[in-house]
């Protein structure tokens, strides 16, 4: 047994994804999240649905490429801050609450006046709280349905949910525990001040570990019901911003990686907690002890091209759209992006933008307009210290124009990994490195001459 499952639980889609033992992809199933909209502004995954979906998309997985008999181990890449309430019995009290539910938002919140210490951002890393967060949505459970939290038991994030249905074992990742505000991001413990004040007991809580950490075996049962073999392991994936940095290859201090996709996002790999960080920079940790990764997040994404290209009535397709834009000289014929483009619809999305002006010039200059954003936040990251390449992921990946544009925007150059999907290949790289006894690092170094020869610009 050599190969690797990994399943990648995005907000918009789940992808189960099979790597070999050289990381190439055997075998890949992408499936939308089979979110519910139960109410306005609620953004909810019944657990049922979660399991079952899995498991349908696992067995045409397996279909796909002929069994999963020879899978050695299984890992996850994970959002944050969506988690379900459980009972004494494991039992689900809630469905899954989304990051993006909005139910909380105005709640005022029992860690305002922590946040608001610098202990809070030494402690936990993140510069501040959200109704998006994990603890303002168990405030609101408080204060709107008390009776469920009073046959809760247990709290468990999307990926400690997956982590239990399959080993048993209530579990965590420390840098996706750590993206809810109540971990001491050091020592790698529920903060305990923090965890009362929202009155969360922390024997409610999984134990935190590093990712990599192996988590033991599968459940008989449930290695049966996807085709997979006994004593197939669970080794602890991370969050999916950080497993895309380290399929880019960015695990050494120093290294840089960017992810357009529903968000930007931007990943530093240090070593050292940077007490001083920029209000706007999260910082966790990463698979080794003596490394935090940061990172800084926009709205200013590929999102808008995806809201863009919605908006015309004949759906082009990405690829049509880009080769439109490559007509289009630099500056976008003076069409500019407007600073609050992601609350815009797409027609109030563009200023100073003429009849003459074309979807070339509209495409254009989101691609300029992210590229920028992207140089603010290697800026934030890094200070004076220019990085000499920038690694790069996301669905923007595939446009060679928009690694050329912000290649000329930053001034160094862009590189991408010809692997379709980096984020389950840094799962995947987790996985195999603790299954090897190796880093993370080594075995990235020995995995990336057997993929194709990145493109670089």
């Amino acid at each position: 047994m050599s190969n690797i499952l990994v399943f990648d639980l995005g907000t918009s889609y789940f992808k189960i994804c099979l790597f070999d033992e050289y990381g190439q992809i055997v075998g890949l199933q992408r499936v939308p999240t089979p979110v519910q909209q139960t109410a306005e502004m609620r953004a909810e995954l019944p657990t049922t649905s979660f399991i079952q979906c899995l498991t349908d998309a696992t067995k045409r997985l397996s279909l796909e490429v002929g069994g999963l008999s020879d899978v050695a181990a299984v890992s996850f890449a994970t959002q944050a801050n969506s988690f379900v309430l459980l009972d004494k019995f494991d039992d689900a009290l809630t469905s899954i609450i989304l990051w993006n539910d909005q139910r909380a938002l105005g709640l005022s919140s029992p860690l305002d006046e922590l946040q608001a210490t610098s202990e809070f951002k030494e402690t936990t890393g993140l510069p501040g709280l959200t109704h998006e967060f994990l603890p303002a949505k168990t405030s609101w459970f408080q204060q709107h349905q008390p009776q469920v939290m009073e046959k809760t038991a247990r709290v468990a994030l999307i990926s400690d949910y997956l982590t239990l249905w399959l080993t048993g074992n209530h579990v965590t990742e420390a840098g996706t525990a750590g993206l809810s505000g109540l971990v001491d991001i050091h020592r790698l413990h529920w903060w305990t001040e923090a965890c009362d004040r929202i009155k969360l007991p922390v024997d409610w809580l999984p134990t935190i570990v590093r990712a990599g950490t192996d988590a033991g075996s599968l459940r008989q049962a449930v290695a049966a019901e996807l085709g997979l073999p006994l004593g197939c392991k669970l080794i602890i994936g991370c969050l999916d911003q950080y497993a895309g940095a380290i399929g880019a290859g960015n695990t050494e201090p120093g290294s840089i990686s960017e992810t357009t996709g529903t968000v930007l996002a931007t990943v530093r790999c240090s070593n050292q907690f940077e007490k001083n960080a920029p209000p706007s920079v999260f910082q966790g940790p990463t698979f080794s002890q003596d490394q935090y990764y940061q990172m800084v997040f926009g709205e200013v994404s590929a999102q808008l091209l995806e809201k863009y290209r919605n908006s015309l009535p004949d759906l082009p397709s990405f690829a049509e759209l880009d080769k439109l834009a490559d007509s289009v000289p630099a500056g976008a014929g003076g069409v500019h992006l407007h600073p609050d483009a992601a609350s815009k619809s797409a027609s109030e999305m563009f200023l100073d933008r003429q009849s003459h002006h074309t979807r070339g010039h509209d495409v254009r200059a989101i691609y300029e307009a992210v590229a920028s954003e992207l140089q603010q936040q290697i800026e934030l990251l890094c200070k004076d210290e220019k990085p000499t390449v920038i690694y790069s992921v996301g669905g923007a990946a595939r446009s060679d124009l928009w690694l050329r544009i912000k290649s000329e925007t930053l001034g160094c150059p862009v590189r991408v990994m010809d692997c379709s999907e980096p984020t389950s290949l840094g799962a995947a790289i987790l996985a195999q490195s603790g299954l090897a006894g190796v880093s993370p690092q080594e075995l990235e170094q020995q995995w990336r001459p057997r993929q194709q020869t990145p493109r670089q610009l």
